[in-house]
């Protein structure tokens, strides 16, 4: 077993590798990196909503990179690997470049050839989830990110607003899922709290905390962070009142507040003044 999981790993590191020499290229070749910094994150908070439905809700395919004894856990942190590191700094890599649509067709067969790969090596499966899908839909997400690229240069409200949701959603997951890995705070359904269902209730809150943090940030003053902050502690007390969710330490929550607040903040700067 030990062996194993020493295995597992080696593919997601290489991987992970490679993309972390395109992330180093392409913010030294980029020309803003405040604005491709803004894109990266919106990228991983579209994918992080696509993955909640796929494999969360739908259970479409199951990564198993072995970090984790935890089955839930690990899968999930595959799909952080994924969704937050590989396909978005290849979108982003795509877009500083101005790559056309044959890289973009080239880097989508890349995706299906790296998915076949980890399947025939045991370290993911798919389910119901076909690998057809993954190069239609990672292909399609490329022209997206081109497109959000050019609306964010042109500083569209909508796209702003949406971009300051991502990054924030994206933040929040990743917090809580680290709260979550040292067993700090648990999401479930009475009475058991699996961690299956963690990852089903969880990130639904977590999204919609989110977007009323995006709201509140972005009016951007002393009463709209104080109300922000409330938001969160009712929908907690709600959640904690109801058995939906379990805290270890109520002090975890301020601390996990603060977090959020303090980087929508700086989220709202890069967004709205800085970009």
């Amino acid at each position: 077993m030990r062996s194993r999981r020493r295995v597992n790993k080696y593919p997601y590191l290489i991987l992970g590798s490679i993309h972390f020499v395109m992330l180093v290229l392409t913010l030294y070749k980029s020309r803003n990196r405040k604005r491709d910094l803004v894109l990266f994150f919106n990228y991983a908070g579209m994918a992080y909503m696509f993955e909640y439905i796929v494999v969360a809700l739908l259970d479409g395919y199951v990564y198993k990179p072995k970090f984790i004894k935890q089955r839930n856990l690990d899968n999930i942190f595959g799909a952080i690997w994924s969704q937050f590191f590989y396909v978005p700094i290849t979108a982003l890599f795509i877009t500083v470049f101005n790559l056309g649509w044959k890289v973009k067709i080239f880097f989508s067969l890349y995706f299906v050839l790296i998915e076949k790969l980890f399947i025939f090596m045991g370290v993911y499966k798919n389910k119901w989830w076909r690998t057809r899908y993954t190069f239609c839909f990672i292909l399609l997400s490329f022209f997206c990110n081109d497109f959000w690229n050019e609306q964010l240069k042109n500083k569209r409200p909508v796209i702003a607003f949406i971009s300051l949701f991502n990054l924030i959603q994206v933040t929040w997951m990743n917090t809580v899922y680290l709260f979550a890995l040292l067993r700090k705070i648990r999401y479930g359904f009475p009475e058991f709290l699996s961690w299956k269902e963690h990852f089903i209730v969880g990130p639904f809150f977590g999204f919609v905390l989110s977007l009323s943090t995006a709201f509140w940030t972005k009016k951007a003053t002393l009463t709209s962070t104080l109300l922000n902050f409330l938001t969160m502690l009712m929908v907690d007390f709600f959640l904690i009142r109801k058995h939906l969710e379990k805290i270890k330490n109520p002090l975890n929550l301020p601390l996990i507040y603060s977090i959020i607040i303090m980087a929508s903040h700086f989220y709202r700067k890069l967004i709205y003044q800085k970009l």
